[in-house]
This record gives C-alpha cells, sequence and structure tokens, in this order.
C-alpha cells in the first residue's frame, strides 16, 4: 500500500513503483558538484495576447510569441541530440500543439519522454495563480492536465513548478504538491528581503510544513536561484534577446570554440563561468544547484539554447572542476533529496506562506489581489455552477467526458495572470468569451440532457447566468402574462442543508406569488440599480425581483405564478409561515431590522451601527462605509506608481470616505429586511438580513479620476472588536493564516509601506477576533484584506488605475465602455494608440458578515457559513412540467465534518468523487476529530449504479494509492480523490416526491 507525504527513503522507493507504469527517468549520484542546466520555457495562458494568438503567433505588434513554433523547434532540437533534455509546464499549450501533429510525430515525441528527454513539470493546464484562486479550482485545473498526460503520454509528473505565481500559499504545498503527487516544488517569487536572508543562511532549499493540520504533507521546497526563473545575466541566448537593438554583449554571452576564429572566447567563458558557479554554490547547500535556461516564450529558435548549453556543458567537463549537464527539475530535486539522506544535508523547516510579495521596497505585489473584480466573480459563479452541474450530470447518467469547454476556459481563467485581472484589456475579454461559451456548451449540451432526462422530467429548460444583474431571459417570457406558471427547481450543491437559504429571481412584475416546498418567507421588490451594458439597455433587465427564503435540503420546487384574469388582486409583499422581519425607527432618527436570529441597528447618518445575535444576546458595534484609497502616480523618488500588479496609494496612507454626507437610506422591504443605501453618487448598496448573516450587496457606479488619480474602492468595518493587530485570511478556502500588522514569519522585517505592504489575498473569508468576539466578512470573490487599525477590517472590492507599475503588462488598469489597443512599442501608444473612454466599468458584489462569540467552537458554524457561500444553490427553469424531486436523494447522514466537493461522472462506469475535510486542527472540539467515511454511502441509494470497485488515488486522479476500498479515514483538511467503477448506469423509473427540511 501506498501512502501520500512519503519523503528522502521513501521517495526513492515510490520511484521504483512509478518507472513500473510510467516513464521516470534513472538517476545518477554525483561524485562531485554538479550544475543542472535545466532548459524550459514559461507559455503564459493569456497575457500580452490571448491563448489563440500565442499559439499561433499571431498579433506580433504586441510580443514577439508562438508557441507553436517553440514546441516544434524544441523537439526538433532534442531529436538532433540524445543528451539534450527540455522541460514543459503548461499542457493548456501542450494539448493543442499535440492536437495538430501526425502519428509519426506524436511517436517521436513519445520516444522522447520514454527516454527522459522531454519532461514535464507541474503538469496542470496552466500555472495557476496561488493567491486569488480557489481550492476547488486549483485542484480541477490541475487534474486537467494530469489527466491528459496520462491518457496521452502515460506521464505522471512528479515534481511542482510554481515559477511566476506572485507568492505562494499555504494550501498549495500541502495539497497541490504533497497530495498531488510530486515529491517536492520550485518557485521564484518571495520577497525580496526573504530571498535575501535566505541566501545569506543557506535556507534557498527547505522542508515546506504549510499545514498544522496536515503534518505528513510536509513538502520539500526551493526559491529559485536567481531570484528568477530565468537565465542568468550573460546566459540570455534566445531569439529575442538577439534582436534586441539596445542589447549590450559581454564576451560570456556567445560561446565561440573555433580557436581558430579571433573572437574564440573559451577561456573567458570558463572563467566566467565557473566564477558564477562558485556564487552559486555559496548560496545552495549541497554540491548540486540548479541553473534555469530560457524564460518567457523563449526556444522559438532552440538551437540558440542548445548549440551553446552543448558547448558550455563540454566545455566545463573538459575542465573537470566540476559536472555540467542537462538535467530537469524532478532529477535535480531527486539530487537534492539525495544528499539530504547519504550526504546528510540539513535542510530547515519553514511554515505558513510566503505573502505578500514584494519586489522592492514600494513594490508590493497586493494590487492584483482586487484587479478586475468582475473577472474574479464571474470565474467563482462559474466555478460553484461547475460543481452543481456535474453533481446534476452524475445522477442523470450523463458523461462529463475527457475535455468538456467549460473546463478548458476555467482551466485557462486559473492562470497567474488571468484570475489575477494581471492581463491586458483584450485578453481578459477572451477570457469571458471562453468562460461564456463553456457555460453555454456544458448547459445545452450536458446539463439540460440531464434535467429533461427520466429523473427530473424537466421541459424547456433554462438558467439565468446573469440573475446577478436583474436579467433573465426565463422569467421575463414566462411570468410576463396574466395566469403565467413557471417552475423553478433549486438544487443545493452542498451535501449539507441550508436552512435559510436567500434566493434572488429578477421578475417583470409585482404582483408574483410563490408556492413550493420548504418556503419560509418570500417578498417582491425593485431591483436594484441596473448595471446594463453600459448605452445599449438590457432587453432582460427585470424591474422587481423577489426575495426567497427557504430551508433547502438537497433540492426544492418552486412555482412563480401570476393572478389570473379574474384573480382578487393580492398585496405585493407576501409572508409565509415561519419568518418575520420588522423594522422599528428611534427618535433620533436611526431604525433598526429585526429578524429571527439578528438585529441590525442604523444611526441617525443612515450607516449601520451595530450588529446583535439575538439568540445570545451579544452585540457587536459595527460601522461600516466606503473609503478610496488614492493610487500613487510615482512622482516619489522611487518613482513607483500603482498598477495592475502594485498596490501603492499615495504617502499619507489615508482612505478617504467617498461621501461624507448622511447616507441615503432606504427601506426596500421589511418582510425580508432589506435596506438601500445610497452612498454619494459612486455607491448604491443593499443590506439584507437573513438568517445569522448579513448581506451588503453593493453596485459601484465607477470610480471618480478626474483628478488624475486613480483610486481603490474599499468597504471598511470598524468594530468594537479589540484584535491588536492580529487577523486571519484563508488559503484558497482552506486553512486559515494568522496575519499580524508589520510582521512576517520567517525572516527580519522592516515594513516599507504600511497599508500595502499589510495587504493579503482573501479567497474567502477574513476575521479578527477578541476574548469575546469574532467579526467575520466572507466574500464572493478573491479580493485584498487586512485590519490595520484596531478593530477594523478593510477590503478592496474595485480599483481603477491610470497609470502602469512597469510589470509588464504596459497597460493601465482603466476599465471603461471603450479601449483601444495597446502596442507593444510605447511610442506607436503616444501617437494616438491604446485609449480609454467612455463610462467606467460597473460592479457589482455581495460582502456577507456575521458574528459570533470567540472560543474552541468559534469556527463551527464559520465553516458551515463559508460553505453556504461557495455552494450556492443553482435555480432552473421550466415551463412545461413540475419535476420529479426527492429529498432521499439528500446523500445519507454526512458528517457535519465532511464535504463533498466533486462529483463528475468521467465515462459511463467511472465516477470521480472527492471528498474533504471541513475542519482544521483546533477549530472545533468536536468537528476537528478525524472522520471515518463509508464510501458506498456516498451514493444515493436510488440511483441504480451498480459500484464493482473503488480505488482511492491521488488528488488529480493520476497515481492508484489503494484498491478495493469501502471506508476512509479522513483527517482534518484533508482532501481525499477515489474513482468508483460501476456498470453501466441503469434506470428504474422512479416515482419521486420531496418535502421540505
Amino acid at each position: 500500500m501506498l501512502t501520500l507525504g512519503m519523503h528522502t527513503l521513501q521517495l526513492l522507493s515510490l520511484i521504483l513503483y512509478f518507472a513500473a507504469t510510467v516513464f521516470v527517468p534513472a538517476l545518477k549520484v554525483p561524485s562531485k558538484a554538479v550544475v543542472h542546466l535545466v532548459a524550459h520555457t514559461h507559455s503564459d495562458l493569456g497575457w500580452l495576447k490571448t491563448v489563440d494568438q500565442y499559439t499561433y503567433g499571431l498579433n506580433n505588434s504586441i510580443q514577439f510569441a508562438d508557441v507553436t513554433t517553440i514546441i516544434n523547434s524544441v523537439v526538433e532540437g532534442l531529436l538532433a541530440n540524445p543528451e539534450r533534455k527540455f522541460t514543459y509546464v503548461e499542457i493548456g499549450f501542450f494539448s493543442r500543439w499535440w492536437s495538430r501533429q501526425s502519428v509519426s510525430m506524436r511517436e517521436k515525441v513519445r520516444g522522447l519522454v520514454a527516454n527522459g528527454q522531454l519532461q514535464f513539470a507541474n503538469g496542470g493546464w496552466c500555472m495557476h495563480d496561488e493567491a486569488t484562486t480557489h481550492y476547488i479550482d486549483m485542484i480541477d485545473q490541475t487534474t486537467l492536465g494530469h489527466r491528459w498526460l496520462l491518457r496521452e503520454l502515460n506521464v505522471v509528473p512528479l515534481v511542482g513548478w510554481q515559477a511566476d505565481a506572485f507568492g505562494h500559499s499555504a494550501t498549495q504545498a500541502s495539497l497541490l504538491t504533497s497530495r498531488a503527487g510530486f515529491n517536492g516544488t520550485f518557485f521564484a517569487r518571495i520577497d525580496y528581503r526573504e530571498y535575501e536572508d535566505r541566501v545569506k543562511r543557506g535556507g534557498r532549499q527547505f522542508w515546506w510544513d504549510a499545514s498544522p493540520s496536515l503534518p505528513d504533507l510536509k513538502t520539500f521546497a526551493e526559491a529559485n536561484l536567481h531570484a528568477t526563473y530565468c537565465s542568468a545575466a550573460g546566459y540570455k541566448w534566445d531569439l529575442a534577446d538577439q534582436l534586441e537593438s539596445a542589447r549590450t554583449f559581454t564576451q560570456a554571452d556567445d560561446v565561440i570554440d573555433d580557436n581558430a576564429s579571433e573572437r574564440y572566447n573559451v577561456p573567458v567563458v570558463l572563467k566566467h563561468f565557473k566564477d558564477e558557479v562558485a556564487r552559486s554554490l555559496q548560496a545552495t547547500r549541497g554540491a548540486n544547484v540548479m541553473w534555469t535556461m530560457g524564460c518567457d516564450f523563449t526556444y522559438m529558435v532552440s538551437e540558440f539554447w542548445f548549440g551553446k548549453m552543448d558547448k558550455l556543458i563540454k566545455i566545463a567537463n573538459d575542465d573537470g572542476e566540476f559536472t555540467v549537464r542537462y538535467s530537469t527539475p524532478y532529477e535535480y530535486m531527486m539530487a537534492k533529496l539525495d544528499e539530504a539522506v547519504n550526504a546528510k544535508i540539513k535542510y530547515e523547516t519553514s511554515t505558513g506562506d510566503f505573502f505578500p510579495y514584494a519586489s522592492a521596497a514600494h513594490e508590493f505585489w497586493t494590487g492584483f489581489y482586487s484587479s478586475r473584480p468582475t473577472l474574479k466573480r464571474l470565474i467563482r459563479m462559474l466555478s460553484s455552477y461547475w460543481v452543481a452541474s456535474r453533481q446534476l450530470q452524475f445522477l442523470a447518467g450523463v458523461p462529463s467526458g475527457d475535455l468538456p469547454l467549460l473546463s478548458d476556459a476555467l482551466a485557462i481563467a486559473q492562470h497567474h495572470d488571468a484570475v489575477t485581472g494581471t492581463a491586458r484589456q483584450h485578453v481578459t475579454f477572451d477570457y469571458v468569451k471562453r468562460l461564456v461559451a463553456g457555460y453555454n456548451d456544458d448547459f445545452s449540451v450536458r446539463l439540460r440532457t440531464a434535467l429533461t432526462g427520466r429523473l427530473f422530467n424537466l421541459s424547456n429548460v433554462s438558467h439565468c447566468l446573469l440573475s446577478n444583474v436583474s436579467a433573465c431571459d426565463a422569467t421575463a417570457t414566462g411570468l410576463a402574462k396574466k395566469g403565467s406558471k413557471l417552475t423553478v427547481m433549486v438544487w443545493n450543491p452542498s451535501v449539507h442543508p441550508n436552512v435559510n437559504t436567500f434566493l434572488q429571481i429578477p421578475v417583470p412584475r409585482r404582483d408574483i406569488r410563490v408556492e413550493g416546498n420548504g418556503v419560509k418567507s418570500f417578498s417582491v421588490y425593485g431591483s436594484p440599480t441596473q448595471v446594463s451594458d453600459y448605452s445599449n439597455v438590457n432587453a432582460n433587465w427585470q424591474p422587481y425581483t423577489i426575495g426567497i427564503i427557504l430551508s433547502l435540503g438537497k433540492t426544492s420546487s418552486l412555482t412563480l405564478s401570476t393572478p389570473g384574469k379574474y384573480d382578487i388582486p393580492r398585496k405585493e409583499s407576501h409572508v409565509g409561515y415561519s419568518l418575520k422581519s420588522v423594522v422599528s425607527r428611534d427618535r433620533r432618527g436611526g431604525f433598526t431590522l429585526t429578524s429571527d436570529h439578528l438585529k441590525a441597528r442604523f444611526g441617525v447618518n443612515g450607516r449601520l451601527k451595530s450588529i446583535e445575535v439575538l439568540s445570545v444576546g451579544q452585540e457587536v458595534l459595527v460601522e461600516h462605509d466606503w473609503c478610496y484609497f488614492k493610487s500613487s502616480r510615482g512622482e516619489d523618488p522611487s518613482g513607483i506608481s500603482g498598477g495592475a500588479y502594485i498596490m501603492r496609494p499615495v504617502s499619507d496612507n489615508v482612505c478617504e470616505p467617498i461621501s461624507t454626507d448622511k447616507v441615503e437610506s432606504i427601506i426596500i422591504d421589511e418582510t425580508i429586511g432589506i435596506v438601500e443605501q445610497r452612498f454619494g453618487n459612486d455607491l448604491v448598496q443593499r443590506v439584507i438580513l437573513h438568517g445569522d448573516t448579513v448581506d451588503l450587496e453593493f453596485t459601484s457606479l465607477g470610480i471618480p479620476v478626474k483628478d488624475g488619480f486613480g483610486r481603490e474602492l474599499v468597504a471598511r468595518f470598524s468594530t468594537s472588536v479589540n484584535n491588536s493587530g492580529i487577523f486571519y485570511t484563508d488559503s484558497n478556502g482552506r486553512e486559515m493564516q494568522r496575519r499580524e500588522v508589520d510582521k512576517r514569519r520567517n525572516y527580519p522585517f522592516v515594513q516599507t509601506e504600511s497599508v500595502a505592504g499589510n495587504y493579503y489575498p482573501v479567497s474567502s473569508l477574513i476575521f479578527i477576533n477578541d476574548t469575546e468576539t469574532q467579526f467575520n466578512v466572507f466574500t464572493d470573490a478573491a479580493m485584498g484584506g487586512t485590519s490595520i487599525n484596531n478593530g477594523e477590517v478593510l477590503l478592496t472590492t474595485h480599483r481603477r488605475l491610470l497609470l502602469d507599475d512597469q510589470k509588464g503588462v504596459s497597460e493601465p488598469l482603466n476599465e471603461t465602455e471603450f479601449i483601444t489597443a495597446y502596442e507593444g512599442d510605447p511610442s506607436m501608444n503616444e501617437k494616438g494608440r491604446g485609449k480609454h473612454y467612455g463610462n467606467p466599468l460597473r460592479v457589482r458584489g455581495t460582502l456577507t458578515i456575521s458574528v459570533g462569540r470567540s472560543g474552541p467552537s468559534a469556527m463551527r458554524r464559520v465553516r458551515e457559513q463559508l460553505d453556504e457561500k461557495y455552494f450556492s444553490p443553482i435555480a432552473v427553469y421550466s415551463t412545461g412540467s413540475t419535476p420529479n424531486l426527492n429529498c432521499s436523494l439528500e446523500l445519507t447522514q454526512i458528517s457535519p465534518s465532511v464535504q463533498i466537493i466533486t462529483t463528475q461522472l468521467l465515462n459511463k462506469t467511472t465516477l470521480l468523487l472527492r471528498i474533504a475535510h471541513r475542519y482544521a486542527v483546533g477549530e472545533d472540539d468536536e468537528r476537528s476529530k478525524s472522520v471515518e467515511v463509508e464510501l458506498r454511502s456516498l451514493i444515493p441509494n436510488e440511483l441504480d449504479y451498480n459500484v464493482e470497485s473503488i480505488d482511492e488515488v491521488s488528488l488529480t486522479t493520476n497515481t492508484l494509492l489503494r484498491n478495493g476500498l469501502d471506508t476512509v479515514v479522513l483527517k482534518p483538511m484533508d482532501v481525499r480523490t477515489f474513482l468508483f467503477h460501476m456498470r453501466e448506469h441503469k434506470w428504474r423509473g422512479m416515482s419521486m416526491s420531496c418535502t421540505g427540511v
């Protein structure tokens, strides 16, 4: 039996196991210092150009880059010399190249893989970001790449390569390295001061113990030698380097080994190389050192690289002081692990993560945490949709296939210049186009087939992706006339009930009624401020919204109806049978909203003032407002301005209120409890009470920049919590990370940017606490957050900047109605190219807040709320039938500590199923314990799936760990993956009914 988390000697035995089934190169133990030359290219799946433009070498006026030519040239170079080796990373590109190759070329490539010349590191569809991604998306995109590699090339990647991500997360270390089957990982971008400190103390190589809950998943890691993934100065041999008109040549740049030439320079090259190697060894523990040879989109003419490396290797080896050879990240890593065993080299242990990343004293890469919020939100919405859609497809027996279009689009969107918001505008448009095309393909091809099948029996099915901006074609047409009826099936992707599900459906009229199981309350009210397509009014925008509070188990069937011609008119709002919200006003002009769980008080200035939890009588002062950080224009000696990557407020670091006037507050609905607030002309917000949480549904109407300063829009919460500079942020939706203002965990630190240097990525949750109270803010998309002042929480929700931060994108983050493309040559932009004009981008999002008592079980309800935010219900509409529903489709008696995160029918006889422990060690006295899970009970009994066997596989499904399982013990924070092998699905022809929870 194999287990994960193996190290040192155990790793070597693991290699022998893999060698029997997949291609793994043999290792040679060196007897003296060895320089590993790692030939590689770094290929962004979109950045300055779109994926297709990079694939086919289009639009070279922006960037000279052609992935097809790169791979062709690399393969040709490897075939020319069997000693050469190359490492490729991004399978999203490699698969596109592969699909156009002949049978003979594919066989040649398989041969290169078999003899170890062509190797794959990381092996995900892309090199995903680690700050703004959700762990489910990280797993999915890596799985997509790993399954492709196993299917097409019989390859299992064994090493991580997150070279260009802008900081590195604890979740990446524990789940996406160890659980993914990697023996270690490499990265380049850590704080420049930490890098310098590690070089001084010999700490570039270390054991990364990132998860207190999963110490067995400690992994080997290394911060790359030259603080980058590119080759060192003097060894940049790409075509683009040769073409740079301003290139400064040194004698070490070219290798002329013809002693008949007057340019013969072998002695100079050798001395330069030996001096550089000596410095490298001083910064490395052990006798093995890695030199990365390549950079962004290099090797379009691979002989430029291979030819010079061939010469360099011969020259150095003839000298004999040390060995130089072609190598790969995997081979180098195994040499370092072997040194730990046989040479007794000791590596230090590091904990936590590597955020925030700074490249200089005033260059904190914390702006991208919040850049392009609408793209981030679309990705998160479709991520949740994809979880639900795969569940429904499985239940109906509809396989997803090897590469669904939505999987491809979502995987590309996790790229470290996509979800981060750091690609150019036309590339961002391309990401959105791909995501929407993937969604349309999934719904029209697979989900609609599942919902119209015998299990659910729906007809004329539709779904409203844009319901968050009050646009829905299904209700616009289905409820337009008197006497209309529309069936709504609500599906809960979580395996746990949500007794206070809040569902908002755009509708065309006020006189809508709701009937159905689990309805606790509903009301019809005016829709929020329209977020239209700028000058083009959205034809499907609905003027009203029906808000429904449901007690939702797995599913619920609702009927929306309009009165008939002769029906007696009813009130515009209708209360269900179990929930009431009331509004009370005080003499001084304030007012209070009260629900079954909470009481929210608003002051005379119209702003939220406090929240009281009625069940325990706990009241917390919570003052909420919105403010702007002005972005620096780089007018100080550092010359650093804010941009897509960099956050840098002006020198006073003051977050200025967006409006100093009294907030205009209007009570929109008293049944549910909705207040609309207007903060000047810039922002409208709805405060909504439901269950034990408060939603802040905000609409930014555009960030003003007329004074020549860009701005960052910040939600500010000032509370009575005495957190003393300590706060917590989630790691990709998983384990919480302790943060402390102006402090770092692993190295001496002096703060140089008091705001930007204290910002951290918030994928899903940030909280502060003291001995009595915990205050939580849940986000609906990734953003940056902090708690600089005592009792305060700041979250940056939108950014509009007028200058580029000189980090490569060469385009300001200024999203407007009209944008003309920027050229690669800055002088062309000065001649009229690259303009932003028209109305500014409008942004809608929702922050959810909750309060509770501190203590050993403070996270019990918070973890549930976290899942309720991500696993949001999906509503589908039908005009022709009432669905078959069965509450017994509830997955059987699963522990409250366990969540099913992936249910995907790969083919008619194979189900991919992942389970995750919801709690970390120490978060709850009961729920933080390990849980035994009966695997066969995870499939509803009503489904006629005959499970023949269950295998546990690696996180990305490419390695068998154990077969013939019935139960598994799930540790806190762990994620485990299984393949259920079944006979082909057959239906019994069930008759179903459903009642509410």
